[in-house]
């Protein structure tokens, strides 16, 4: 088979003559064919170029012939949400005679001979791979959503290098899938030397744009200051908020571009990666996606500018009353060939199904489908195009093991997740004929071996996830395995604290934790689980196996049955971090409340796709059938699954139109909401009664007290946490429901998807829970204003965070207040600093590498500082505390300086970097007896370098005080 290709009738619409059983059908003269001339190229990075314009000086030969066809298995996108779906289809790329392509079906990177098809080698990784890679000279960039950016050797796939995106070994479920909550889904882009990429999914937890060099790996610059932004959102609503970096970044001109989800891209400077422009959702009701790109020379000539090009066929999405739509169609879909177009749209004669892409590189065109087939098309003639099929052809069959099989029926496992720590070829019984999906650790050989076995069986990633390393040091996130097995070959030693640690992983309600081997083995996890005195713990023996049950709900976790009733669940508290997110079930954003029975999520979307005829001015529109799905884990639970919680709770009255709105009864007005009345409150500042206010922006949603917890959508989804008066936490990133759907209970704090119907870009249209973390976690708030005269000579205890992007309260009681005020409405204490210019530097927590200090404090501070006044302070005896953090890797003796207070000198020739026992370490330094009278002033005079100082805390003597935090030693450089 062969065709004429690539000649325009009526500039942009092509024509394909093609040939079968030898016989040649021509729809024009060959005489009006394009000529010919350009010089063979390769297609180095999605969508060819550094600008991803899709356009390429390639000419194809006038006659092109399949060559061979690759049947690789179709790939399922992270997202149901098509603005999302950035991974919803093989994007290959081709470099030094290698068609290269990632897989999230076997989390690797494989490469085929570009002119014959067969395979070269394979790259495994232990996350998605969701994004092509991008090739410079000799080397391949891959970005993988287990947390790193990898440099392979194009020729070998031999491994050079690879980058961890941010220090931190914590895990989610993202997507379903066991990732880095730090997944790298900023695709790389190369050119001149480096490497640009992006880490991270949700601001709230931080995200890391990143400049290597690409020789080396080493980091060229990073900024990870996106994540807290406080500005408008729609509805001129005003939240904190940030980027978050989901699509392929790009180069436009000397400007990098970095998508953020459904929402619009920032501008980055490329040289230096200050951010140079970047709106909050604030468009209106303009849905955005993934997709960017910048025009082509010939089509800034067409278009007569330069700028980013969106396609209208991924901005696209249903608001309520009508689709809406933002960019031009077809961008995405069509590349340009040495100035002519093609389209995606176009039928190519023999290939069957929908056409994902299509590069030129080398004389050959490459065209994707959507059911995984690569085909490859070049001008010589082939009698028998050549079929390499790497799909899986074997089937999974595990030798049987009565002792799998008697777990197995003991514990009752065949749904949701498993994790097996000391992974072997047995225990992928647990998964043979069952739905449930497994998550492994095992020594590296092993771990290979096992892949390779899993891979040739067809077994899916998702379906077994496994990793290398100390399983201890892997950072599991709690609650969502329904089985834990811990085989003697993981190497664990049984202590009280690894008891703990693997304990915390099972899921409440009936999860199991199994510990078979040898006696010896199981005797040291016994007297090592007496010890620990774990909550909920029913320990068993069995042949060949001990069993330990978590029973009943976490501690002082609470069920809520709706009805606004209080939840006052003691385990969520302040900060939260991110448990575990994803798309897989969606709602209405005015659908009812959900209910949260014993570790399930029991909820009822409205059906608002159908009959929206039958509207009235009170009523809605009917509901569907219940789902219910796991609390800690998202997974949506199957009919014969919690079926006495579906017959309490899950009845629906499948035909009565709804109420519009469902709403509290002390909200009158449903759509524009009263302030909170949230009760009495201890003032941190000044320690005086008064009526607890806070910072609550649009939300029609007016927000519900919960006990410990007043939630509301406050422009994002928000908390307030009244148990030391926290502050309003903008959780960054979804918009929350219409129904207040942000509630504590079983343990966590659950954000549901709550935002169908509604097109405003707010950049994750998505579900997450969330859970409490420690005092380091690193997560801010808008205290809200108080005026001057009402703190005037009343202040007793207070924080001035240094260049820090918002306030933070501590359990101790100390309000830490941003300076400058950046994060949102803060107390107006009279604060001065000089000289005018200070530069003021910010590193997210993660990146202070230990010491002693709350690590969201030092990661900020001001350079060049020489006078700190503070005003408005209670007349006494205080504590005054010090943080200090050296950014810059100098040695001891490079910068010094004094610090005086009252012309006496608490620190004289202060070496950080030599107190703190290097650079990126935190380091408090306390002083007792310092007398007040109404404010305090600190001068820091240089010695050597410039002055640094990150925080300074007054604690009046008669109040409690509270030993500064002290850091472990953060390995993860």
């Amino acid at each position: 088979m062969a065709f004429y290709f690539l000649y325009p009738i009526r500039k942009r619409f092509w024509v394909v003559a093609y040939k079968m059983n030898l016989r040649w059908t021509k729809l024009v003269p060959l005489s009006l064919l394009v000529s010919f001339q350009a010089l063979a190229v390769d297609w180095p990075m999605w969508r060819h170029d550094p600008g991803r314009t899709g356009a390429t000086k390639e000419d194809l030969p006038k006659q092109l012939h399949l060559q061979w066809t690759l049947k690789l298995p179709p790939l399922l996108p992270a997202y149901k949400d098509p603005r999302l779906q950035f991974d919803k289809g093989y994007e290959p790329i081709v470099t030094r005679g290698k068609l290269v392509l990632g897989s999230s079906w076997t989390d690797s990177v494989t490469a085929y001979d570009a002119a014959t098809g067969e395979k070269s080698w394979r790259f495994l990784t232990e996350g998605p791979i969701r994004f092509a890679p991008a090739a410079l000279g000799d080397r391949l960039f891959v970005g993988s959503d287990d947390g790193f950016l990898y440099c392979l050797q194009t020729d070998s796939g031999k491994l050079l290098w690879k980058f961890r995106a941010v220090p931190s070994a914590r895990k989610v479920l993202g997507n379903g899938r066991m990732i880095s909550l730090w997944p790298v889904r900023g695709g790389p882009v190369a050119k001149d030397g480096k490497v640009w990429f992006a880490a991270g999914v949700w601001p709230t937890e931080g995200v890391f744009v990143h400049c290597v060099d690409a020789q080396s790996g080493k980091s060229i610059w990073i900024n990870d200051s996106c994540g807290f932004k406080y500005g408008t959102q729609p509805h001129n609503a005003k939240a904190t908020g940030g980027l978050a970096p989901q699509g392929y970044l790009l180069l436009d001109g000397k400007d990098l571009i970095v998508p953020s989800s459904v929402a619009f891209p920032a501008r980055f400077d490329a040289t230096t990666g200050k951010l140079k422009e970047f709106d909050l959702p604030s468009q209106g009701r303009l849905p955005g996606g993934w997709f960017a790109s910048t025009p082509s020379e010939k089509e800034q000539q067409r278009l007569n500018r330069r700028g980013l090009l969106f396609d209208s066929q991924v901005n696209t999405r249903r608001h309520e009353d009508r689709i809406r739509s933002s960019g031009q169609p077809g961008i995405r879909s069509t590349i340009e060939l040495n100035g002519q177009n093609l389209s995606f749209t176009r039928r190519i004669p023999g290939i069957d199904g929908e056409i994902h892409q299509m590069l030129a590189a080398n004389k050959r065109l490459y065209a994707v489908t959507l059911n995984g087939d690569i085909h490859c098309l070049a001008g010589s003639r082939m009698s028998s195009p050549k079929i390499h099929d790497d799909q899986p052809r074997t089937r999974l069959s595990p030798r049987k093991d009565a002792l799998v099989l008697e777990i197995q029926e003991t514990t009752r496992f065949n749904k949701g997740f498993g994790l097996v720590l000391g992974m072997s070829e047995k225990w992928l019984q647990l998964i043979d004929q069952s739905s449930a999906r497994l998550i492994g650790s095992a020594p590296t050989a092993e771990n290979q071996r096992l892949r390779q076995k899993l891979d040739q069986a067809g077994v899916t990633a998702d379906k077994v996830g496994l990793f290398s390393g100390n399983p201890l040091a892997m950072d599991f996130p709690p609650y969502f395995a329904n089985l834990v097995i811990t085989d003697e070959n993981s190497g664990i030693r049984w202590t009280k604290q690894s008891v703990a640690r693997v304990y915390s992983c099972i899921r409440p309600y009936g999860g199991f934790l199994c510990v078979p081997g040898s006696n010896s083995f199981r005797k040291a996890f016994r007297d090592a689980a007496q010890e620990t005195n774990m909550h909920g713990a029913k320990l068993s023996e069995h042949s060949g196996f001990t069993l330990m049950q978590k029973n009943g709900p976490l501690p002082g976790a609470t069920n809520y049955l709706g009805e606004w009733a209080k939840s006052s669940d003691e385990g969520v508290r302040f900060p939260l971090g991110v448990l575990w997110f994803g798309d897989e079930l969606g709602h209405f954003k005015r659908s009812p409340q959900p209910k949260f029975v014993d570790g399930v999520m029991v909820s009822t979307p409205k059906k608002w796709l159908e009959n929206q005829n039958e509207r009235t001015r009170n009523a809605d529109y009917r509901l569907m059938p219940a789902f219910l799905s796991d609390v800690y884990t998202g997974r949506v639970m199957g009919s014969d699954e919690e079926t006495e919680i579906r017959k309490l709770h899950g009845k629906v009255d499948l035909k009565k139109l709804q109420p519009s709105q469902y709403r509290p009864p002390t909200q009158t007005n449903a759509w524009k909401p009263e302030k909170p009345k949230a009760g009495i409150r201890i003032n941190p500042l000044t320690g005086e009664k008064e009526v607890r206010t806070f910072p609550k922006s649009y939300g029609c949603d007016g927000g519900i007290d919960y006990g410990h917890l007043y939630t509301m959508r406050s422009a994002t989804a928000s908390y307030y946490d009244k148990r030391i008066e926290s502050g309003t936490i903008n959780l960054s990133g979804p918009r929350s429901g219409c129904t207040n759907s942000i509630i504590p209970a079983n343990g966590v704090l659950s954000v549901p998807y709550y935002y169908e119907g509604c097109t405003c870009s707010y950049p994750l249209p998505m579900a997450m829970a969330l859970i409490s973390m420690p005092q380091t976690h690193e997560q801010w708030t808008s205290w809200g204003t108080m005026p001057p005269a009402k703190l005037n000579g009343k202040v007793r205890r207070l924080g001035v965070n240094l260049g820090a992007p918002g306030d933070r309260v501590t359990e101790s009681g100390t309000l830490w207040l941003d300076f400058p005020s950046v994060g949102g409405p803060s107390p107006e204490l009279p604060i001065k600093v000089s000289p005018e210019k200070i530069a003021y530097r910010y590193h997210h927590s993660l990146r202070v590498e230990g010491g002693q200090g709350w690590p969201w404090i030092a990661g900020s501070l001001a350079e060049g500082l020489e006078n700190i006044s503070v005003n408005g302070l209670s007349k006494g005896s205080y504590v005054l505390r010090l943080t200090f953090l050296e950014p810059d890797e100098v040695k001891p003796g490079q910068r010094l300086f004094d610090v005086m207070f009252k012309g006496k000198k608490l620190l004289s020739k202060y070496d950080v970097a030599k107190a703190a026992r290097g650079s990126m370490r935190a380091k408090t330094e306390t002083f007792n007896g310092i007398a007040i009278d109404g404010s305090l002033v600190l001068k820091l005079r240089p010695i050597r370098g410039k002055t640094i100082l990150s925080g300074l805390e007054l604690i009046r003597s008669d109040l409690p005080v509270d030993t500064p935090e002290t850091l472990i030693d953060n390995q993860l450089k």
